[in-house]
């Protein structure tokens, strides 16, 4: 009698094991994604509607202490083809240094070399490496004088 309930038991538990697997899972899934999610909500709202940018066109708009702030590229940026690059920033802040980094994959940093044509006008140059993404995600960084948080920029190139 005990045998044929534990067999019952043991049957019943198989039966069910795969919507179980499937909950776990979804479970886990649920909760990355909301780790992720509230991980990006944490560095995009640091300097009120967010010291982020994602160019369109070209150009992307930011804030500075309130301020807006402008920038802007020659063309779409494309691996071993050098781009210009103008920013406008309120004309009471300094662009301390800038590079470009990869997102999706390690390129170390690639230096932005920019020299200030006054009133808070920069401009400079930058060449992206090649990498094996056919989709790769850049964030370029700025860092300004006095600023305890950098300033993020993010673009994408397409091979």
């Amino acid at each position: 009698m005990l045998k044929k309930n534990n067999n019952k038991r043991s049957e019943f538990l198989h039966s069910q094991l795969p919507l179980l697997a499937i909950i776990v899972v979804a479970v886990c899934v649920y909760l990355a994604h909301e780790f992720q999610s509230s991980a990006m909500n944490e560095n995009v709202l640091i300097n009120g509607i967010g010291n982020s940018c994602n160019f369109v066109n070209e150009t992307c708009e930011f804030l500075i202490d309130g301020e807006v702030a402008i920038a802007t590229f020659s063309t779409m940026p494309e691996p071993e083809e050098s781009v210009t690059l103008k920013i406008l920033i309120p004309e009471n802040q300094e662009i301390e240094s800038a590079w470009i980094e990869g997102v999706n994959m390690y390129m170390g940093k690639i230096p932005v070399l920019l020299d200030n044509d006054g009133q808070g006008k920069w401009s400079g140059w930058f060449m992206l490496g090649s990498c094996s993404e056919p989709v790769m995600k850049w964030q370029l960084r700025l860092n300004i004088e006095g600023k305890d948080n950098p300033h993020y920029l993010y673009f994408v190139t397409q091979q």
